[in-house]
């Protein structure tokens, strides 16, 4: 099944029984990525499409007003265009509502489930800084350990302001470059010293580790989870 598309709602036949297939079968996909613990990029995606349905929900009278509609002139007294509104075009914009209220508590019930993981996630999760922090911090490293492995991963990080409808958001770059075994020789600051060795361009870095006490996947859960955690810290 895959992802549903921004436009799945309207692209296509429109058709309440097709609609409800492909949302089920999307959801079921989901379901499954949270029986394992996966929560990304579902949640985000879920997130999405509920926004999308609300605004479409909250104009529906100024959609049923002006876009369903056909064009028969123009009132030169008034200067606007003219409508007349065609029956059929008003049942598939009675078809749309009905796809849209079917949809909105189902993908809401969904994206509860995907929080509630979250917020697991996030009570045994904490962030430790890693010796003296410079005061540039926007750059540097995030190390991931589960605190019942031996793994630890060292992704280098790099944040930056971006431009989204007019404001400025925080956003953070991640890359993989280093995996370590904890041991007694092998603590956090340790690692710090062996990555400002290994990698020039960073010669001092601020470092932060997180350590998890519940094991979930790494790329779909902990990860986006910490980057999320770690803009809100320093935003």
């Amino acid at each position: 099944m895959g992802k549903l598309t921004k436009d799945w709602l309207t692209e296509n036949h429109v058709d309440f029984e097709l609609k409800q297939y492909l949302l089920l079968a999307y959801l079921q996909e989901v379901q499954a990525n949270y029986r394992v613990n996966k929560i990304y990029p579902d949640l985000a995606e879920l997130i999405h499409h509920y926004k999308n349905l609300f605004v479409l929900k909250k104009s529906q009278d100024e959609i049923k007003e002006h876009q369903y509609k056909d064009l028969t002139g123009f009132d030169f007294t008034s200067g606007k265009l003219t409508y007349k509104n065609l029956e059929e075009q008003n049942e598939l914009f009675e078809t749309i509502n009905q796809i849209v209220d079917y949809a909105m508590p189902l993908i809401a019930q969904n994206i509860q489930e995907g929080k509630t993981i979250y917020e697991w996630v996030e009570e045994h999760m904490n962030m430790l800084t890693v010796g003296i922090t410079p005061l540039h911090k926007d750059a540097g490293y995030l190390l991931f350990h589960y605190t019942n492995e031996k793994d630890i991963y060292a992704y280098q990080y790099e944040m930056s302001l971006v431009n989204y409808e007019d404001k400025k958001y925080r956003a953070i770059y991640v890359k993989e470059i280093e995996q370590y075994q904890s041991s007694l020789s092998t603590s956090f600051e340790n690692i710090k010293i062996d990555l400002i060795a290994k990698h020039k361009e960073l010669p001092n870095p601020a470092v932060y580790a997180f350590n998890c006490s519940v094991k979930v996947p790494l790329q779909e859960t902990l990860l986006p989870i910490a980057k999320r955690y770690f803009i809100t810290r320093f935003s």
